[in-house]
């Protein structure tokens, strides 16, 4: 039953579009303000966040008229705080309005004394942090970088994974995308912005999760599974940094054995159980268990690890990732170094261990790899893998097969 009050949903996704897109436009949003406003990072914060959802309505979305997004958040302010700042948030959009198509253009975003091509325009116009976008230009060049922040701009695409179990799973995948989906790997099927259908074969989307038809997982977490060959693995998995345990039932749908599933944090690792329900699998056993000090001794198979990473591969998905500090992506070097250490100690012989970041940061991914086959001979690259840069939609994804020799 919905809840008393709860908005319907054709409102409840323009809400979720208003909120995401601020936060991947929020960079962007805030220098426009600037040219508008003398000194904006002085207002009360959240009298920000109202004018910055209302530049976000008036530049990036048709659905709410551009006077009725001004009306709105002028309101707002004045109930807010009162009939003088209610002034300065009318007087700035208003000014917003009168900048026209400029705003809409990379040269709006030149700042003065920087070159014409600089980083930083790049970098304000896609709503960026210098430092990540600075990282894709030294290590993948101008043009992929460029790329790669045309699509963390964009609008994230949805993609379900098909249970390869299901009775009709070959005709629901046809019938998916015939919808207008995209193939991703052998079960996948991936939709733009707005594409996903309500109903197939008869049946709403959420009724063929419930009966354990799809599930949805991101394109990319899809595709890197296939990439790294783990659908070919014989041996028992143990997935390490199981989290919601996305990657542990695609593998399970697909006959891999994996008997134990692990995770550092519980809210993630509780739902794993009722996934398996949903999809008729055998659950795994579930232990709390933090990657980088097991309290195992030995594992007699192979291992996956989802490590935590900065993310830098799902900026559209998580727009929020933008806000983090530079600091914290070195925070993960050290963190996945440990995790490396211990968990190739535990491989036997012919096992292998698989690792995988959704961040496109060297220090996060080959550097890793190497530095832990460095130090730990007798490991062997088996295979690596990385996301194309100049994909349109795809996630961002590293990965990387180690074997025990």
């Amino acid at each position: 039953m919905p809840l008393a009050g709860a908005l319907p949903a054709v409102e409840r996704n323009l809400c979720s579009e208003l909120v995401y897109g601020y936060l991947r436009a929020e960079i962007r949003i805030a220098f426009v303000l600037s040219r508008v406003l003398p000194r904006p990072q002085s207002l009360p914060t959240p009298l920000q966040h109202v004018l910055g959802l209302a530049v976000y309505g008036l530049l990036f979305q048709d659905r709410v008229p551009d006077h009725a997004a001004v009306h709105s958040a002028v309101e707002t302010v004045r109930v807010l705080y009162g009939q003088g700042f209610a002034k300065v948030a009318n007087g700035a959009l208003r000014s917003v309005q009168r900048l026209g198509d400029a705003p809409r253009h990379q040269e709006f975003y030149t700042v003065e004394g920087a070159s014409a091509d600089s980083l930083q325009r790049l970098a304000l116009f896609y709503s960026l942090p210098v430092w990540m976008i600075g990282h894709w230009s030294k290590h993948y060049g101008s043009e992929a970088a460029a790329h790669l922040a045309q699509r963390s701009f964009d609008r994230p695409w949805s993609a379900l994974r098909v249970n390869a179990a299901y009775t009709d799973a070959q005709q629901l995948l046809a019938d998916l995308l015939a919808c207008g989906g995209a193939a991703v790997g052998q079960w996948g099927c991936a939709f733009a912005p707005g594409t996903v259908p309500n109903v197939v074969e008869g049946k709403s989307l959420v009724d063929l999760q419930l009966c354990g038809a799809v599930s949805y997982q991101s394109a990319g977490s899809q595709l890197v599974l296939e990439q790294l060959g783990l659908y070919d693995w014989g041996q028992p998995v143990w997935d390490a940094c199981a989290g919601f345990g996305g990657k542990t039932v695609a593998l399970l749908e697909r006959g891999i054995s994996v008997p134990l599933a692990t995770d550092r944090n519980f809210q993630r690792l509780a739902g794993l159980p009722g996934q398996c329900s949903r999809l008729a699998l055998t659950c795994p056993s579930t232990v709390l268990v933090d990657a980088a000090n097991p309290p195992i001794a030995e594992w007699g198979g192979h291992i996956l690890v989802d490590a935590p990473c900065s993310g830098l591969g799902v900026l559209a998905r998580r727009p929020d990732i933008r806000r983090r500090p530079q600091q914290q992506a070195v925070e993960h070097e050290l963190l996945q170094r440990r995790i490396l250490d211990r968990l190739v100690a535990l491989l036997h012989p012919g096992c292998e261990l698989a690792y995988i970041t959704c961040t496109l940061r060297v220090q996060e991914n080959e550097k890793q790899i190497d530095r832990v086959m460095k130090d730990h001979p007798g490991l062997r690259l088996r295979c690596q893998w990385q996301t194309p840069n100049n994909h349109p939609w795809l996630e961002g994804m590293f990965g990387a097969v180690v074997r025990k020799e």
